[in-house]
């Protein structure tokens, strides 16, 4: 799984398992590869990026 900064438009992918990677501007970060996925940082900056380019918004209506 890839996510998009909207802080820096950097695009970041984590390759495998304790994979964790910033973006330039450290706003956001990605972690796990395809055993777990990860996510973290400002939320409203981070957009999903799938295989096929297209982008999603990340779901923050999680409750905690």
């Amino acid at each position: 799984m890839k996510i998009k900064c909207l802080k820096c438009n950097d695009i970041i992918e984590s390759l495998s398992k304790h994979d964790f990677k910033y973006c330039k501007c450290k706003a956001c970060f990605i972690d796990g590869g395809n055993a777990y996925t990860r996510v973290g940082g400002d939320l409203k900056y981070i957009h999903w990026v799938y295989d096929d380019g297209t982008e999603k918004e990340l779901n923050t209506n999680i409750k905690r």
